[in-house]
């Protein structure tokens, strides 16, 4: 298949969705890559697709946008799929099978992708990245409200140090080494009051900080978490822009970012 933008039901719980843009491409030319955006809050997981079509036609991308509902488990739940796991329901897995039938769908290769998030969809990415670092070519990750750190003196989901517990698999810094890492946020992010608070960790030496941090804040000390720990980061500051005016800024920059990461062999 390849052309518009298609939206598919999970091949297993209904409950959940995906969209998918298939770049035309000829029959005997390489598997395509993939790149999976992930929705904010809003669930926008359109608007987060037809970001990426134009580049993902231009590189020879397949585009995969997950819808992960409100409310899913009938408790109002609405933040669940940002920090992977809901009662058991793991959204992690709920991508890998959703990769698994684009594999199946368009052909593309999808061992290893790229991943990119804003503001919600940025939380997914950045804990996806810490738990999952061996199927990602690239991550970026876009003014998330609160963050997890690569810190092994605190449980999920302020550090990782019972990862292998909560999820069966151990914190890998050798394996976060090898992927290329972009954080972006604005100076203009620093409104708190729909950002819960950021917990406690030794990378907030001066507790008054951790308190009153805002995304802008938050960012900085996972960037210097994340070099902490030897993994490739860089951070980058877009100029003036209020959060709700990112998402299309962000998605230019990770565009740019995975650019540079396609002539990287693999």
């Amino acid at each position: 298949m390849n052309g518009p933008v298609t939206t598919f039901a999970h091949p297993t719980d209904s409950r959940f969705a995906f969209a998918l843009f298939v770049p035309e491409h000829p029959p005997a030319s390489p598997a395509p890559g993939l790149l999976v955006t992930v929705h904010d809050s809003t669930r926008n997981h359109l608007a987060c697709i037809e970001r990426f079509a134009p580049f993902a036609q231009a590189h020879g991308l397949v585009v995969l946008a997950p819808l992960f509902p409100r409310n899913v488990l009938g408790d109002g739940q609405v933040d669940g799929y940002k920090f992977l796991c809901e009662q058991g329901l793991r959204y992690d897995q709920l991508l890998h099978e959703m990769i698994d039938e684009a594999t199946r769908r368009t052909g593309c290769d999808g061992t290893r992708f790229f991943l990119q998030g804003y503001s919600g969809g940025a939380q997914f990415v950045h804990r996806y990245l810490l738990l999952h670092p061996e199927r990602l070519r690239a991550a970026s990750v876009g003014a998330p409200g609160v963050v997890t750190l690569p810190d092994e003196r605190v449980d999920w989901w302020a550090g990782v140090r019972d990862l292998d517990s909560a999820f069966g698999r151990p914190f890998n810094p050798a394996l976060l080494r090898n992927v290329p890492i972009q954080l972006v946020v604005s100076d203009g992010d620093t409104e708190t009051w729909e950002i819960r608070e950021q917990p406690p960790s030794g990378h907030w030496p001066v507790e008054a900080d951790r308190l009153r941090s805002n995304r802008v804040d938050r960012l900085r000390v996972l960037h210097r978490a994340l070099l902490g720990v030897g993994a490739n980061s860089q951070l980058t500051m877009l100029r003036g822009l209020p959060h709700g005016q990112g998402p299309g800024p962000a998605a230019t920059l990770a565009q740019q970012f995975f650019a540079e990461q396609l002539t990287v062999q693999i």
